[in-house]
Order: C-alpha cells, then sequence, then structure tokens
C-alpha cells in the first residue's frame, strides 16, 4: 500500500492534525510515502518529513506534539506591530503583524534542510504566488525550504508576504482551496510509485463540511482537476447534526499512465472547533490535539479508516 497525506490550513488549530497522525502514524503504523500540505498543514508536513523511516516517523510525530505543547501563547508564533493597522495604510508594513518568531524561532530550529532533502517521504509544500495568482510547491530539495514554507504559511494582509528571489515569486498562504494540495498528492504518489495498484490518500481537514454533504465537496474538487475520476462511496461517518455521511471513498480514472483506483479517506473535526486560527493558547491547542486523536480513533471503531 503505498500512501499520501494530505495537510489543510487553520494556523493554531494545526495541532488537531498531530493529534490525528498521532493515531495514524503511532497507533496504526501507516507509512506516508508523500506528504502535501498548506500553511500549518505544510509546517506540520515538513516536520513529519524529516523521516527515514517508520521508527523515524514516529519520533518527528513526538517531536512535532511535543514541539505544540510548548507554545505558551502568540508571541512564540508573531508579534504585534504598535499601529499596525496605521503602517499597514501607510505602506510601512507588509503585515499587520511581525512573524520573527515563526521565522527564527519555529522554522530556523524546528526544520532542518538538509535532513528534508535526504527523506524518502515527497514533501509538496504549497503556496500561493501573488504575482502570478497561481498556486506552486516547493519539494523536499528547494533551495529555500524554510522560506516556502514561511511563505504558505503567511495569511495576506496579516502576515507579511514571502519574497522567493530564487523563482522571483511573492509567497502567500497557499490555503486557496483544498483541491491544490491533494491534486498534488495524487500526482506525486503516482509518479513516484507508477507500478502500484493499491493507492491511498488521507486528508485532514481542520474544518468540517459547511452546508454540503461531504461526497459532493469531494466530487467538486475532483471535477476542477480531474473531470475523469469516478467517485465511488465506501464508508460512512457521523456529523455533528447526527447525519450519516461518507467519509470514505473510491477514485477510479487515468492518473500518470494508467488507470487507478484510489482509495480516499477524509478525516475533520466532527464540530467547528471553537477559537481563533490566531489564538495559540496552550488550553485550547491541548484540547484541539486531543480531539483531533479522538477523532481518528473514532473514526477507525466505526470502520471508516479500514
Amino acid at each position: 500500500m503505498s500512501r499520501a497525506l494530505v495537510l489543510s490550513g487553520g494556523g493554531a488549530k494545526g495541532s488537531w492534525q498531530v493529534g490525528a497522525c498521532e493515531h495514524l502514524i503511532a497507533e496504526r503504523g501507516h507509512w506516508f510515502d508523500v506528504i502535501s500540505g498548506v500553511s500549518v498543514g505544510a509546517l506540520n508536513g515538513a516536520t513529519l518529513a524529516h523521516a527515514g523511516d517508520q521508527g523515524g516517523l514516529r519520533a518527528q510525530v513526538e517531536r512535532l506534539r511535543a514541539w505544540w505543547f510548548s507554545v505558551r501563547g502568540n508571541h512564540n508564533i508573531y508579534l504585534r506591530r504598535r499601529f499596525g493597522v496605521l503602517g499597514l495604510a501607510l505602506g510601512k508594513w507588509k503585515g499587520l503583524y511581525d512573524v520573527t518568531p515563526l521565522r527564527e524561532e519555529v522554522l530556523r530550529h524546528e526544520i532542518d534542510p538538509e535532513q528534508v532533502a535526504v527523506s524518502p517521504i515527497r514533501l509538496r509544500v504549497g503556496y500561493l504566488d501573488v504575482r502570478s495568482r497561481r498556486y506552486r510547491t516547493a519539494g523536499n530539495d528547494h533551495p529555500r525550504l524554510r522560506d516556502a514554507l514561511l511563505a504558505s504559511a503567511s495569511l495576506p494582509v496579516l502576515f507579511p508576504p514571502t519574497r522567493l528571489p530564487e523563482t522571483q515569486e511573492i509567497g502567500v498562504d497557499g490555503g486557496v482551496s483544498h483541491l491544490a494540495p491533494l491534486a498534488d498528492a495524487l500526482r506525486t504518489l503516482a509518479d513516484l510509485r507508477p507500478d502500484t495498484d493499491s493507492l491511498e490518500a488521507w486528508v485532514l481537514l481542520l474544518n468540517p463540511p459547511h452546508g454540503v454533504a461531504l461526497n459532493r465537496m469531494v466530487q467538486k474538487w475532483l471535477r476542477r482537476t480531474f473531470p475523469w475520476f469516478a467517485l465511488h462511496t465506501d464508508g460512512a461517518g457521523a456529523e455533528g447534526n447526527g447525519t450519516r455521511t461518507p467519509s470514505t471513498f473510491v477514485v477510479s480514472g487515468a492518473l500518470g499512465e494508467r488507470s487507478r483506483n484510489i482509495r480516499l479517506r477524509i478525516l475533520h473535526p466532527v464540530r467547528k472547533l471553537a477559537g481563533s486560527v490566531l489564538d495559540f493558547d496552550p488550553g485550547r491547542i491541548r484540547a484541539w490535539y486531543e480531539d483531533g486523536l479522538s477523532t481518528a480513533r473514532s473514526a477507525r471503531t466505526a470502520d471508516l479508516g479500514g
């Protein structure tokens, strides 16, 4: 079985993904050949992509959890600028907040580009280039991996955009849609394992679907880039309103140089996670982590994770 992991954006709520990953990796022993992420999902994914083998991947989950639990407040990620709105209006600042802690204390200390470059896990970091208005991706061997990660997490207006000199791009938060990192992950997985029939992709969303059935949302994602794919329901999960909706699908169609059947598994909070994506409160971080862990465990109990 070859697997991809797709991690969405969601700021401080990214600790939910860590809880879910602890179940998938540490408790179930899953290995992921491809990890594709945007915003906080890219930061979580890049940390996991330091692993060289299954034992190393478990260790990276533990390291990621330890980092999240070490956060003591917003100041560990960003700083408020004095007269930020005025400075933004006058062109003095490019963003309301100063991201020096994220760049210097998080990325510089937690991300080792050389270790990621030699990992067998194929990392895909998504960001939006404001000049071309196109979704871009950076891989394991990107010459400025930390800058690409910062670009992916640069929330427009709130955080300043990130310049990537080698490509003449200006990057901002890549969480423009769930489709882009998913499509990138599927293509990378197919290229990495061209002779493997059994492919699986896990998508960890930080928000539950709103006002639309999950299967319709997935069909909408896929139709934009893979209009020839057929989507089949394979499983059901409980939603917050008590109804049942599909959470596991089989996607069939040509990918790469052959026809594929891909099992697509989607995990998300049952209810909207209370709080702001910019609120790095230790109590909320732990609560979101616990919710991610319990949700993933419950999905398996309901035979959604197979």
